[in-house]
């Protein structure tokens, strides 16, 4: 009996040695394994250059590079990145219509003037916990400013557009208007000029070629046709970021544009055609002026000039477009922390912030290593003191473009008359903003 109560022991003994040990014990329980965090990251379909890396043509690949690389170094959760790209008049369908389904994005990409309604739908949250001191020194302090509400940063910027007018030279001279080309210049002509140069290409362009860009069949790219309402002096926006378009400056402004129609500046029934009509007769050669941006100047090579819009001033103006990132609030904390973490490691990686180059790059770090292998960079660099900001303190972009164009088309209808526009405009576009001011709704 004592021999069998000492093996016991002894068998006892062996068990604890090896649960201390780490190899088992019938009472311990192996520690579960953590859960993978599932992200949605939604993109719009964008061709996008990279300097260095010709494999590169649309931003997708950037952000799925992105995601491969977090996948394989976050260390708190196995995660599992899904990336859905959508057309890009599609962001309403992919975003809002997603909301409090399962297929809500936690993190979007896109340009800022169509992500920042979705800031006042309270589901973006602040991303100040992403900036790291060291970030926020080396993305130009203008963008945060764009990016930010108060004190609080709702979209992290990765890259600018900047955009400007493009003129085909060949037009210009076929109608005797060399001595307006300059070479390696982001040009600015006065009103008095841009009307001669209008009405000199209406008269001497070949049949079924026509001056300038103009449309207004839907909002798609009505953000241009804005800034050319700046063309007699107008502000556009008064000190609280509403339109101000009945004024002296922006109803000269709108009747420049009617009285243009009328003397052939435009496509014919301009009123119905959208921006892409105009793309396409640009670069059919059928287009001698045309909206363009510093990440397109290089489809055309040597056949284009550059030109400020016509402006408040002599130096005319420019627009920028910010694309960057927003992270969703779909009530899960954890999916949350996770986005937000994303966008911290994306922004701590030199090499990922780095394949911003090929447009504007946002990081300062990027800019001067590959400043000098950007196309044009120098030149939209030095113009960015005549940007204009094109969308106010508006706090419902989308709801104002679905107003402003509709009155545009009816003042290129003539069916208005330039003051009855600017009021039009004035009023509606005002309520827009009111309305959206009313229901603005922040994620604290």
């Amino acid at each position: 009996m004592e021999a069998l109560r000492a093996a016991l022991a002894a068998l006892a003994g062996m068990l604890c040695l090896l649960a201390v040990c780490g190899l088992g014990c019938a009472s311990q329980e192996t520690a579960p394994e953590k859960e993978t965090v599932h992200l949605l990251v939604k993109v719009p379909r964008t061709s996008h250059d990279v300097v260095f890396d010709e494999s590169i043509t649309q931003i997708d690949q950037v952000i799925s590079k992105m995601a491969d690389e977090f996948q394989a170094a976050y260390g708190e959760h196995p995660v599992d990145i899904e990336i859905e790209v959508f057309e890009q008049n599609q962001y309403d369908s992919a975003i809002v219509d997603a909301f409090d389904t399962d297929r809500s994005p936690d993190v979007l990409y896109g340009d800022y003037f169509n992500m920042s309604t979705y800031i006042h739908s309270g589901r973006v949250v602040p991303l100040n916990d992403a900036v790291s001191e060291a970030v926020r020194a080396d993305v130009h302090g203008y963008l945060w400013d764009m990016s930010s509400l108060g004190d609080k940063v709702y979209m992290m910027p990765y890259l600018v557009r900047q955009n400007v007018l493009a003129y085909n030279k060949d037009l210009f001279r076929q109608a005797g208007l060399e001595s307006y080309i300059e070479e390696g210049a982001i040009q600015s002509w006065s009103r008095k000029e841009w009307t001669h140069i209008l009405d000199t290409l209406a008269a001497r362009l070949p049949e079924s070629t026509y001056p300038m860009m103009m449309y207004a069949g839907s909002s798609q790219g009505d953000t241009h046709i804005m800034t050319l309402l700046r063309s007699a002096g107008s502000d556009f926006f008064d000190e609280t970021g509403h339109f101000n378009l009945s004024t002296p400056e922006g109803i000269a402004a709108l009747r420049w544009i009617q009285e243009g129609n009328a003397k052939g500046w435009f496509p014919p029934h301009s009123e119905n055609l959208e921006i892409e009509d105009c793309s396409s007769l640009f670069r059919e050669g059928q287009l001698a002026i045309y909206m363009i941006n510093n990440a397109s100047i290089g489809r055309y090579g040597d056949t284009i000039g550059l030109v400020n819009f016509p402006g408040p001033d002599e130096d005319g103006c420019a627009t920028t477009f910010i694309s960057g990132f927003e992270v969703f609030d779909n009530g899960d904390a954890l999916k949350m922390e996770v986005a937000k973490d994303f966008l911290a490691f994306v922004y701590g990686n030199q090499e990922l912030m780095s394949y911003s180059a090929g447009t504007l790059p946002a990081s300062k770090a990027v800019a001067a290593e590959y400043g000098n292998q950007i196309l044009a960079y120098e030149l939209f660099a030095a113009n960015r003191d005549n940007v204009v900001d094109f969308t106010g303190s508006n706090p419902d972009t989308r709801a104002v473009r679905e107003v402003f164009y509709k009155e545009m088309h009816e003042l290129l209808m003539g069916n208005i008359t330039p003051e009855e526009a600017a009021a039009n405009i004035d009023a509606l576009c005002n309520e827009a903003i009111d309305d959206g001011v009313a229901t603005s709704v922040l994620h604290e």
